[in-house]
């Protein structure tokens, strides 16, 4: 049984040696966050996006449903209703749900 033991344990390293040689001929090394590229924000950045900024995009995208259902009767009467809609409707959720992680409206760059 041991004898048994060890030639899975063998067969098991291995087949795991053999299995990742074709993902280190290609790129080498693990990348390192220098290499992400410059247009890509920090983990900080990210982070803030995910626990702050999306709850709020969520929130804005609530009020803004609500606040379409209000303004309804006066933007249908006005001839705005898709104008109405996309800026307390529409805006909000794509900040929320479109946008890449990190990356903020009229964020500026370094270059």
């Amino acid at each position: 049984m041991r004898r048994f033991s060890r030639f899975f344990a063998a067969l098991v390293f291995i087949a795991n040696v053999t299995a990742s040689a074709p993902c280190r001929a290609e790129g080498g090394a693990l990348p390192h966050p220098q290499t992400v590229g410059p247009e890509s924000p920090d983990g900080g950045i990210m982070l803030a996006d995910i626990l702050v900024a999306r709850p709020i995009g969520l929130a804005a995208c609530l009020v803004g449903l609500f606040g379409t259902v209000l303004a309804a009767p006066f933007a249908a009467v006005a001839g705005n209703m898709d104008e109405v809609t996309q800026r307390l409707v529409g805006d909000p959720f794509a900040f929320t749900f479109e946008r890449p992680v990190g990356h903020f409206p009229g964020e500026l760059h370094a270059r």
